[in-house]
């Protein structure tokens, strides 16, 4: 009987190595991490800006985190049309200007009601980026080389945020609004980086391709949002996704920060410690994971991620029967093996879901994938709240490992759905925009 997390058949033809890539992909990855390491200077400080700079109420501060998850929600599905209609590049362009335009003015709000307004700016500058950018990689590299150039991404990512974060704590002063105007200043000028890098590409660049006598000719319905909705294997994986990001990602901040701080009286300086840990873990471990994962089930490496988390999350738990360093030891290990997992699903989600998508509904498609995540960035915060703030430790910890757990049990099931080539052991060639 073959075991499904070592079951490995090598695609053809083979990935494309880096230095091989389109010189635009290159150029996009310098954009993009530029972007991530304004994101780092300012991601972990908007909730302290708001509240303990400008003294926003802090129940307000909720309700503007709130307004912005459902914003995003409800403005997914425009973001997705339009990339699909007018391609990826104009889409971020415009967000990218809009949410640099939204940096600079941060700064200078002074009541809550501008405050709505900026973040509600930020939102739409955001809510086109994931699912562009997304679709533009995918256009420019061949399916055998989408988890690499996802996972480069993804670290990329990580190290900007990690060393803006880094940079940010040497510029903040809650006492000075100077400081955090010069951090939104800074943070506005990522973006525009990011904007010079995509009006140097080729106009056209990630657009839908033209096809000769490929599947688009043979399509009767139109791109919609109902054929979307339509992919009942693309409807499972996004049900599957919601259930492990919401006991998953969603968790690492309002859940292990609330059970490490008031459960275990872990010292608040060691959620330092373990978030610089699950960044290190990242941005050293991803290439390695991109060599596991090769001609893998993605499946299976879904799985494999799922049950990662879930050990993960034991390991965090731990903390509250144990004292002292050991203690913190266990949530700095318990956010590095989170990492671990991050970098499985990282490459792996993305490629599933632009395999299953129609080429000229991709950007509905990963639309559709961002739309999980702010659902479940929704209810999984909410529900560490409710169930830490009302002393019920025991199940927060038995939802968090069972919920990823389950997941992994259905990513493996979910094999039965994908064709060889979507679960990553086969690929075809592709048209590059």
């Amino acid at each position: 009987m073959t075991d499904p997390l070592t079951e490995s058949v090598q695609p053809e033809p083979g990935p494309v190595a880096f230095r091989d890539l389109d010189p635009r992909v290159h150029r996009i990855f310098v954009g993009f991490a530029f972007s991530a390491l304004g994101s780092g200077l300012t991601m972990p400080f908007l909730f302290v800006y708001l509240a303990e700079v400008r003294d926003f109420p802090t129940s307000t501060v909720g309700l503007v985190f709130a307004w912005m998850g459902l914003l995003g929600f409800v403005t997914a599905p425009i973001g997705g049309t339009l990339i699909d209609k007018v391609g990826p590049r104009p889409v971020m362009i415009f967000g990218l200007l809009v949410e640099a335009a939204a940096a600079a003015t941060l700064g200078h709000i002074e009541t809550v009601t501008q405050g709505v307004v900026i973040a509600s700016l930020i939102v739409v500058g955001t809510v086109g980026l994931y699912p562009a950018s997304t679709a533009m990689l995918t256009r420019l590299v061949p399916p055998s080389t989408r988890e690499r150039v996802y996972g480069i991404n993804f670290m990329l990512m990580n190290a900007g945020i990690g060393l803006g974060g880094a940079i940010s704590a040497l510029i903040i002063d809650v006492d000075s609004v100077e400081s955090f105007q010069r951090l939104y200043y800074l943070d506005g000028l990522s973006f525009l980086v990011y904007v010079a890098v995509l009006v140097s590409l080729p106009k056209g660049t990630g657009a839908l391709p033209v096809p000769d006598e490929g599947p688009l000719e043979e399509q009767v319905d139109q791109p919609s949002w109902r054929v979307v909705l339509a992919d009942r294997t693309l409807l499972r994986v996004a049900a599957i996704s919601v259930l492990v990001i919401t006991f998953g990602y969603a968790q690492m901040e309002t859940g292990v920060a609330a059970y490490a701080t008031q459960v275990a009286d872990v010292p608040a300086k060691a959620l330092g410690w373990a978030w610089t840990a699950n960044t290190v873990a990242i941005v050293l471990g991803q290439l390695l994971t991109l060599k596991f994962i090769q001609g893998r089930r993605r499946s299976a490496m879904l799985a494999l991620c799922a049950a990662t988390w879930a050990v993960s999350w034991l390991v965090i738990a731990s903390c509250n029967v144990v004292d002292g360093w050991v203690a913190i030891a266990s949530v700095v290990l318990g956010l590095a093996i989170f990492g671990w997992g991050e970098t499985l699903w990282a490459p792996v989600a993305p490629a599933i879901v632009n395999d299953l998508a129609r080429e000229d509904a991709r950007g509905r498609y990963n639309a559709l994938q961002g739309m999980v995540w702010t659902v479940a960035s929704i209810i999984g915060p909410a529900s560490a709240g409710l169930l830490i703030g009302h002393g019920l430790t025991t199940v927060w910890v038995g939802c968090v490992v069972g919920g990823t757990a389950l997941a992994g049990v259905l990513f493996l099931d979910l094999r039965r759905h994908l064709t060889p080539q979507q679960d990553g052991l086969a690929a075809a060639p592709a048209a590059v925009a």
